[in-house]
């Protein structure tokens, strides 16, 4: 029985509000922190800091093999309860090969990875704990994606809620009773991931099975290594501009950088991740029937709407947030990157809609072709304008630099599986966007009475949405769900 488009987007919402309400949630006690440790660390610590778990993102995409996103593509492939829990127990056997090799390597070169960084081996410890919590965050993505394609939101809220709580509250006790600095969030982050994951693999072991089929280790890793260098590739154009920003610029204008970078990255908790835990498994679920294309524009579009007035919001008062929370004045110029950072991600987050063709006929090959046209852009153009600009160039670039590569993943995308985008809808809020960034840049008009000015304008925005965006039958759908 077909399933119309209404009830799949209700779905989207239903599984997606929990999500969002998880990610909100792990924000608050994430952002929390940030005001915590940019008052006990100065902005060259931090910049040391966000050089570490750079290592640690990089780690988890190469040791992890790529096993969660295998899992993921083909969770679905077979409806059979014997298949999947086949699938799910070999992904793990293969994550939990990876994370030894990686715990063992960490041991081994964690000094001379610690001077390669930062030309000297006092980093040892701190490499070690954010290497082995990479260990355990890849498995604990292995089975947080189960609880997804299971459905199970409400226990993966508790796992992810109750996972930031223990990481919060061992980081700030540490950081404050016996100030150890940078190894304090390390520790946090180590012994969070390691509960959480035993918890849930005790929760699921009498689901998993012995009983493998050894057809399904190639095809995962086939699979998986594509993934896992592609992975690889876009941490590594995500972070290089921390690494180049290390050789032309101090460590404290990376640290402020870093933060501001990590403000804008709260679209990814307030959207991105919660859209994308619930749209990875339906995407696949409903891949074959008849209105996938209507269904998958149109979530686009919803999509696009929200991250917009999202980054509008950000970009009004997101400066006077900054200022309350934060009382260490050295971080104040990352007020200017967070917003530029925003909409980079916006268009990051793009690339898991539109990569519909290449993910469905499992091209995972142009993923890494894109990524690395798109890293060598941006090496290429940090390079150039940076010791020109500053850190703000690096905020740019990274934007441009997404723009491209979800041009790219659109364009190439298509010639596998059509999806058509409602340009008029998707347009008009980006020119918003540039619009009231260029005013708040470049004008004083919100120098004087910038908060009433801002939520007037902000609510005149939500009203000429709500009348010139949304169609008839979708402004009496909002009616009837504000009712």
């Amino acid at each position: 029985m077909e399933i119309s488009i209404k009830e799949k987007l209700k779905e989207v919402a239903k599984h997606g509000i929990v999500y969002g309400l998880t990610s909100s949630l792990q924000n608050v006690l994430t952002f929390l922190l940030l005001p915590i440790l940019t008052s006990y660390l100065k902005p060259a610590d931090f910049g040391v800091y966000s050089i570490i778990i750079l290592a640690t993102a990089l780690a988890g995409a190469i040791f992890s093999f790529g096993a969660p996103s295998a899992l993921g593509r083909f969770y679905f492939d077979e409806d059979s309860d014997l298949f999947r829990r086949q699938v799910v127990s070999m992904t793990l056997l293969i994550s939990i090969l990876g994370s030894v090799i990686l715990v063992v390597g960490a041991l081994i070169f964690s000094a001379n990875i610690s001077v390669w960084l930062f030309g000297t081996s006092a980093y040892r410890l701190h490499i070690v704990l954010a290497l082995v919590a990479a260990a355990f965050i890849f498995l604990l993505n292995v089975m947080t994606l189960v609880l997804r394609y299971e459905k199970r939101s409400l226990l993966f809220m508790i796992v992810m809620i109750a996972n930031v709580v223990v990481n919060f509250c061992i980081t700030y006790f540490i950081l404050t009773k016996y100030l150890l600095g940078i190894l304090a969030p390390l520790y946090g982050l180590m012994i969070s991931n390691c509960v959480s994951f035993l918890f849930l693999f005790i929760v699921y072991i009498r689901k998993m099975t012995l009983n493998l089929n050894v057809g399904h280790f190639s095809m995962l890793m086939n699979f998986g290594i594509q993934a896992s260098i592609t992975g690889l590739l876009f941490y590594l154009l995500d972070w290089v501009d921390r690494l180049i920003l290390k050789q032309l610029v101090s460590m404290s204008d990376v640290g402020v950088y870093s933060l501001g970078y990590r403000l804008g990255a709260i679209l990814n908790v307030l959207l991105i991740t919660p859209f994308g835990l619930i749209w990875a498994p339906i995407r696949m679920q409903y891949a074959n029937s008849e209105n996938n294309n209507q269904f998958v524009s149109r979530a686009f579009s919803y999509f696009s709407i929200i991250g917009c007035l999202l980054i509008i919001l950000a970009t009004l008062f997101g400066a006077d947030a900054m200022y309350f929370f934060f009382k260490n004045n050295e971080y104040y110029k990352a007020v200017n990157i967070f917003p530029v950072i925003m909409l980079a991600i916006l268009f990051f987050g793009f690339q898991s809609i539109l990569d519909y063709g290449i993910y469905l006929h499992k091209k995972v090959h142009f993923y890494i072709i894109i990524a690395l046209v798109a890293l060598v852009f941006n090496v290429g153009l940090n390079y150039i304008f940076i010791p020109r600009f500053g850190i703000i160039a690096a905020a740019y670039i990274t934007l441009f630099t997404y723009l491209l590569s979800t041009s790219l993943i659109y364009f190439i995308s298509n010639r596998y599986h059509k999806i058509y985008i409602e340009w008029g809808r998707f347009l008009g809020p980006l020119a918003l966007i540039t619009v009231i960034h260029l005013v708040i840049s470049y004008t004083d008009f919100f120098e004087t009475n910038h908060l009433i000015k801002g939520t007037i304008l902000f609510v005149f925005l939500l009203v000429a949405f709500y009348f010139l965006w949304l169609s008839n039958s979708e402004r009496a759908a909002l009616k009837k769900i504000i009712k």
